[in-house]
């Protein structure tokens, strides 16, 4: 994906800095306005996706490794990695089945995608892995092995959110990630119309801030969604469901950064002032491309949730950094971006 790197400032996350994201890197040396967006082209919802490793050896058990408390990546890595490597056997499984061939195209991409991530995710837990027994369907339909598949996306999503919340720094942001990732997937699985896909990717390491200063970071973006949003409703339909749809997610904004600012405040803290304008990455100039500006706002808006939520000092502000990624991602979502294998990662 092609961006412009713009030369860091003092202060900001390096990692930061290298992209053009809401309000950090500046248009050109002529032009002292902020960018409102992130990559310079959408991301691709067809790519390639990287193909996984190949199925461990059989194993005499067609049961998954039993799930394994997330919590305990630190001491025993590999038990916290067993639950991704199961849901990636699992996907492989269907892949593979007798009714594999009654996999629409969507969803086959789909599943391949979700076995890739998985195994992406494992690896982040524990590399190298050790040997994962492979899934045996039996007789299943198809419609119950992925509704099994649904059933314990869903259920891992519960465990890593449990585990985002008891965690600090870094790993709060994995758990995090894994936890919306997962019950993305069990959404999409789910789904009559499956959804597009990106590729799996790679993470940048995160750079861990104080908590005043990744709130600070995230109230600078949220003054530049606000102004991209009001960019974006004056080019939709007077009463048209989009419109709506977007005046509604501005006030929500509004009120998000506004209880920012109140969290900084108490703290006696420098809140951040708005940028007189912003230059948009994509110019909205009909509903299509103000819906495409929002969603690559939201999608932009996504490491700088994972910032707070790696920064977050007390379960109560973890709590909240993770429903603000979770909205930032759902968001984007309904925008049209395709599923994120990493959701709060700069990739």
């Amino acid at each position: 994906m092609a961006v412009s790197e713009a030369p860091a400032t003092g202060g900001q996350p390096a990692q930061l800095s290298r992209r053009m994201i809401i309000g950090l890197a500046l248009a050109a040396p002529t032009l002292a306005v902020p960018w409102l967006a992130g990559c310079s082209q959408d991301p691709a919802s067809n790519a390639p996706l990287a193909a996984a490793s190949s199925p461990p050896p059989p194993s005499p058990t067609a049961r998954a490794t039993p799930s394994a408390s997330p919590t305990s990546a630190s001491s025993h890595p590999a038990a916290a990695a067993a639950p991704e490597q199961a849901l990636a056997a699992l996907s492989i499984a269907i892949l593979s089945g007798a009714h594999h061939r009654d996999l629409s195209k969507s969803r086959r991409l789909l599943v391949t995608f979700m076995r890739n991530a998985h195994t992406a995710h494992a690896r982040a837990i524990a590399n190298p892995l050790p040997s994962q027994a492979p899934v045996e369907l039996g007789r299943q339909s198809l419609n119950s092995s992925l509704a099994l598949l649904a059933r314990r996306e869903t259920a891992a999503a519960g465990r890593y959110r449990h585990a985002a919340l008891q965690a600090q720094g870094p790993d709060a942001l994995l758990w995090g990630s894994l936890a919306i990732a997962a019950g993305n997937f069990a959404t999409a699985i789910s789904s009559d119309k499956p959804p597009a896909t990106g590729t799996v990717g790679n993470r940048k390491p995160v750079e861990i801030l104080s908590e005043v200063a990744a709130v600070q970071e995230l109230v600078r973006q949220l003054h530049a969604m606000v102004y991209g949003y009001q960019l974006a409703i004056g080019k939709m339909k007077l009463l048209s469901r989009v419109r709506l749809q977007a005046e509604r997610e501005l006030l929500a904004q509004r009120i998000f950064r506004d209880r920012l600012i109140g969290w900084l405040r108490k703290r006696s803290a420098e809140v951040p002032a708005a940028e007189p304008a912003y230059v948009p990455s994509v110019l909205p100039r009909n509903q299509a491309t103000a819906g495409r500006l929002i969603m690559r706002m939201h999608t932009a808006l996504q490491p700088f949730c994972g910032l707070w939520l790696a920064a977050a000092a007390s379960q109560a502000d973890r709590q909240q950094a993770l429903a603000a990624l979770g909205s930032a991602v759902k968001t984007a979502r309904s925008w049209g971006a395709p599923l994120n294998a990493w959701p709060g990662w700069t990739s």
